[in-house]
């Protein structure tokens, strides 16, 4: 069975720096959903461009690893092709400590994020936080993986990780394809 994985989890968890690690490890294609979403200065693409853009991107490979949330927009399409889903189900306190972390790096070290963005202070700052962000959408994104877990998607492999430290699991299943 070819291995088509979904890691998903709220902001900050650190989907995308894991699947590329995976990526490199396994020789899986990695697809970063927010390089995909974000075109230049901010700018997201429309819906239904995007989910066309990403089934595009995933047609062209028989396995990969799909890093990022969007969950909704994308359950009738990438979510039913999983093979495995990948919930980084981390501590608040971990994703915040990880939230800091980023800002400083993508701010004052200006690190490149989501296709061709910076950061800025003033973004840091602003209403499109990414601090905010996570507490819009924490808790929400708990009881909607718990849900999609138990109903919409009770028929997929899960792998739900509580820690980084967990990732054994996930690298254990990847080597015993």
């Amino acid at each position: 069975m070819h291995r088509k994985i979904i890691i998903t989890g709220t902001t900050c968890t650190g989907k995308t720096t894991l699947g590329k690690k995976l990526s490199k490890e396994f020789l899986i294609p990695q697809i970063d959903l927010d390089d995909l979403h974000f075109l230049p200065n901010w700018v997201e693409k429309e819906n239904d461009v995007f989910v066309n853009d990403v089934n595009f991107k995933l047609a062209k490979h028989q396995e990969w690893i799909v890093t990022g949330s969007y969950q909704t927009l994308l359950k009738d399409s990438v979510w039913q092709k999983a093979t495995l889903i990948v919930w980084l189900d981390y501590p608040l306190h971990l994703i915040l400590r990880r939230y800091f972390i980023r800002t400083y790096k993508r701010v004052f070290l200006k690190e490149k994020c989501c296709g061709e963005n910076y950061e800025t202070l003033s973004r840091t700052f602003s209403k499109e936080s990414l601090f905010l962000w996570i507490f819009k959408t924490y808790w929400h994104r708990k009881r909607r993986m718990h849900q999609w877990q138990t109903t919409l998607f009770a028929h997929k492999k899960w792998l739900i990780l509580k820690s980084p430290r967990d990732i054994y699991q996930l690298k254990y299943l990847l080597s015993n394809k």
